[in-house]
């Protein structure tokens, strides 16, 4: 077989990576290596890497142009500022709103401020129609969602009524079932457990996957430097999920010894009755924009399904008329 590292780490110390396709040639002539063509060859997700591909008759490699460029696109920033206001980075949005948001939440000094920034963001996003449009156009539509579907509706007229802690704790086992159902698609052993180590394994695999597509047909490449985490930088899916994983173990599955004093949103602390004052409409709406994401990433782990807001259609229509007729006998309470 090939020493495709071998020939990667010669081409590496010569410099001739750097250098352009001539370089890399004279570089695999000197070492009397026998291949049947190294052209130069691009990888594309989201951003470009530029390198070679060398062929041999037992495979092919991707060498990645020295110095392996580093990469943050806006994606990365937007989850680090969302992050400050415990929320996810929602899909199905424009970029431009998105980054205005995020632009006011990094630029805000106190992190009660950035809380209050985040929450009417959210309340923006989701009025009882956009609620609506999501449940019905997008989640409706994906199987790991199947089994939690009427009590996501439940949930969501209770939070309407003005019930925000039986719709948050209508939410909770939702998210846990979805995320298991991931994993059984992605291959991931969950079975029944409630474990965070455990359960983000899944959003792992979701990475590690978009790895490997990015890299589909080749046979070699140098695994210690084109990473999930150099991905993490510029690909927008890897980036999604990312931030997703980073939410349930840093918030929402967080120790509940670890938790800051202002987290209320807590699976360990509201189940067990250790936490109070979680029972708020900024709260339910944080958890609401979490199953969109994971509607995203089911999106991707099924491998069908479009991530363009789904826009008003008849179901949705049916099911905002009934979440506005909870509203207005919230308003009569």
């Amino acid at each position: 077989m090939t020493d495709f590292a071998g020939i990667y780490r010669s081409c590496k110390r010569s410099q001739a990576l750097g250098k352009g396709l001539k370089a890399v040639q004279e570089n695999l002539q000197r070492m009397g290596l026998e291949y049947v063509s190294v052209v130069d060859a691009k990888i594309s997700a989201f951003h470009t890497v530029d390198g070679y591909k060398l062929t041999t008759l037992e495979g092919t490699a991707f060498f990645p142009s020295q110095p392996l460029a580093s990469v943050n696109s806006g994606v990365a920033w937007m989850r680090a500022s969302f992050a400050e206001a415990d929320i996810v980075v929602p899909p199905y949005y424009q970029m431009g709103f998105l980054h205005a948001n995020a632009g006011k939440i990094f630029k805000a000094t106190t992190h009660a401020e950035k809380m209050s920034l985040g929450s009417e963001m959210l309340c923006y996003m989701y009025p009882a129609d956009g609620m609506a449009e999501l449940i019905s156009g997008v989640w409706a539509k994906r199987r790991t969602f199947d089994e939690f579907h009427a009590q996501l509706v439940e949930a969501t007229k209770a939070y309407c009524l003005g019930l925000y802690g039986v719709a948050i704790t209508g939410l909770l086992p939702c998210i846990e079932g979805v995320v298991r159902q991931l994993g059984v698609l992605s291959g991931v052993p969950v079975e029944d457990s409630v474990s965070i180590r455990v359960l983000t394994k899944v959003f792992r695999k979701l990475q590690r996957k978009e790895l490997v597509m990015m890299l589909d047909g080749y046979d070699w490449y140098p695994e210690s430097e084109i990473t999930v985490s150099y991905l993490d930088g510029f690909h927008e899916r890897v980036q999604m999920f990312e931030s997703i994983s980073s939410y349930l173990e840093s918030k929402l599955y967080l120790h509940t010894d670890s938790a800051p004093e202002y987290l209320t949103l807590n699976r360990h602390g509201i189940a067990h009755g250790l936490f109070k004052g979680y029972a708020t409409k900024e709260n339910y709406l944080r958890l609401f924009n979490l199953l969109s994401a994971l509607s995203f990433a089911a999106a991707m782990a099924e491998g069908r399904g479009s991530l363009m807001h789904p826009g008003s259609t008849v179901e949705s229509a049916e099911l905002t008329a009934s979440l506005k007729k909870c509203e207005a006998v919230s308003s009569l309470i």
